[in-house]
């Protein structure tokens, strides 16, 4: 076992510093004996940095459908036929009413997250800050909108009616994203995390993984958020829906995951790791797992387009870990 270079990963990481491009490139080859020791040494970085709290994120399908983007990993896009719901963008109230309900379950941040490449139109715009402004007064939930390729003056927007938080994935690689994505570009994708740091937003980036990318496209993508210096990265897994370009591709193997959060952990050691799509079929039995690979975050409740599990069982893995789910801690 690689024990001395395993070590030489940790402590380097735990001093708030990355480990190099060329170091994260070694875990390819880390045994699942060499992986279990690793994971000692990412539980201790994620207690160092992040405590034992454990934030739970969650979000809500606001507008569904009908987009005209070909990601290929995606049921809402209109290039493939699936059983993806489709609706305009709700009402301010039952915006308001989801993120109630997310704050009645223990989530510490709600997302609003709509189709489309961009919003643009002004009424949904002027609906969209409305439901900020009151989740803002009638709750104690960080507020965040994933609403695509969004111009700088709308962000300046929403960031004045009380928007905390902007998501948006690069999705994947640079050297992979053309393999996924070909009505946009990579560029446009950091562009648009570039405006949210401009509008004066925290921003959560991440990407999803298992979309036949290598381990050094993964290590890539780590890189290039480390660069862009953001708040958060929410790691997804591809779950592949019936429909879409990716359907035939088999779910990522349990120890390659969490190789994939270890890598994330020591590249980006000061960082909020949240575990969202994917978590319940690729850990399955061993959700648990990810927090020792390094995960201080997850997303609770539903997903866009897919269920996710009971919250209630989401809190009591967390506390039986002798975690504290970061609503209880203030």
């Amino acid at each position: 076992m690689r024990k001395e270079l395993i070590d030489g990963m940790v402590e380097t990481a735990l001093t708030g510093q990355s480990i190099s491009n060329e170091q994260a490139l070694q875990l390819e080859s880390f045994s699942h004996e060499e992986l279990d020791y690793l994971f000692i040494g990412t539980d201790r970085i994620r207690d160092q940095f992040k405590g034992e709290n454990v934030k739970i994120c969650s979000i809500v399908n606001a507008k569904s459908g009908r987009c005209v983007e070909d990601c290929s990993f995606c049921g809402q896009s209109s290039s493939f036929k699936t059983d993806a719901p489709e609706f305009e963008l709700m009402s301010v109230e039952e915006m308001v009413t989801a993120a109630k309900e997310a704050e009645a379950f223990g989530a510490n941040e709600f997302s609003i997250v709509a189709s489309g490449t961009k919003m643009n139109d002004r009424e949904e715009l002027d609906r969209v800050k409305e439901a900020v402004r009151r989740i803002k007064a009638e709750t104690n939930l960080e507020t965040c909108c994933s609403l695509g390729l969004m111009e700088l003056d709308h962000l300046k927007e929403l960031k004045e009616a009380g928007l905390d938080r902007c998501h948006h994935n690069l999705e994947t690689a640079a050297s992979h994203f053309e393999k996924i994505v070909t009505t946009h570009t990579y560029e446009d994708e950091v562009n648009a995390v570039q405006n949210a740091q401009k509008a004066g937003l925290d921003v959560c980036v991440g990407g999803i993984f298992g979309m036949g990318e290598t381990f050094a496209q993964r290590v890539e993508l780590a890189i290039d958020i480390r660069d862009l210096e953001t708040q958060s990265f929410p790691i997804n897994f591809l779950k592949p829906l019936e429909g879409t370009a990716l359907e035939d591709m088999a779910l990522m193997e349990l120890y390659e995951a969490l190789r994939t959060i270890a890598m994330l952990r020591l590249v980006l050691p000061t960082i909020d790791l949240f575990v969202c799509g994917g978590r319940e079929e690729v850990f399955n039995n061993h959700q648990e797992k990810i927090f020792a690979a390094g995960a201080n975050g997850i997303l609770g409740g539903n997903y866009l387009t897919t269920k996710g599990q009971d919250p209630k069982r989401d809190i009591k893995m967390i506390e039986n870990l002798g975690l504290k789910p970061v609503y209880q801690s203030v």
